[in-house]
């Protein structure tokens, strides 16, 4: 059976309801306190952060049913930072994760950044394989993280 798979810029309160849902069931699987980040500020303002001119936030779904989410938001001037990539364990198989990341990739560039940076956690090997397959490279920690292992990673964009 074909599965009908949806990309969606969130753009309406319901969209960010929706991956304000995705974002924090992704904070869950990471069994780690993310306040470093000070992310229950970010959570409550997805819809500002990822939107408008410097930010976009995208969801897939699969038949209806939100599967995946991947944000981009301004770190500093020409440089875009990707947040939360998250798949959904039972929308795995379909390779959403790679696609996210290669549709937030291309809104990055049609906003204008000249590179895109991104942290991932040494646990995120699947992100981690999507990450240098589509051209990311290893670069200096630019925050603060306090996961040992923590990988920091950026592409030229285009």
């Amino acid at each position: 059976m074909t599965k009908q798979i949806t990309y969606i810029q969130a753009r309406t309160a319901t969209e960010f309801e929706i991956a304000k849902k995705l974002t924090l069931a992704y904070s869950k699987t990471l069994n780690l306190d993310l306040s470093f980040q000070n992310f229950q500020e970010e959570i409550a303002s997805l819809d500002t952060r990822y939107n408008g001119p410097k930010g976009a936030l995208l969801i897939a779904e699969i038949d209806g049913q939100p599967a995946g989410v991947v944000a981009v938001h301004e770190f500093s001037e020409g440089v875009a930072e990707l947040k939360r990539l998250y798949v959904d364990p039972n929308f795995r198989q379909f390779g959403l994760g790679a696609e996210l990341v290669e549709r937030i990739i291309a809104i990055a560039t049609d906003k204008g950044y000249q590179r895109i940076r991104l942290d991932t956690l040494p646990t995120m090997t699947g992100a981690q394989k999507i990450y240098r397959a589509l051209g990311f490279h290893a670069i200096e920690a630019y925050r603060y993280n306090p996961v040992v292992g923590t990988l920091f990673l950026e592409k030229t964009l285009a």
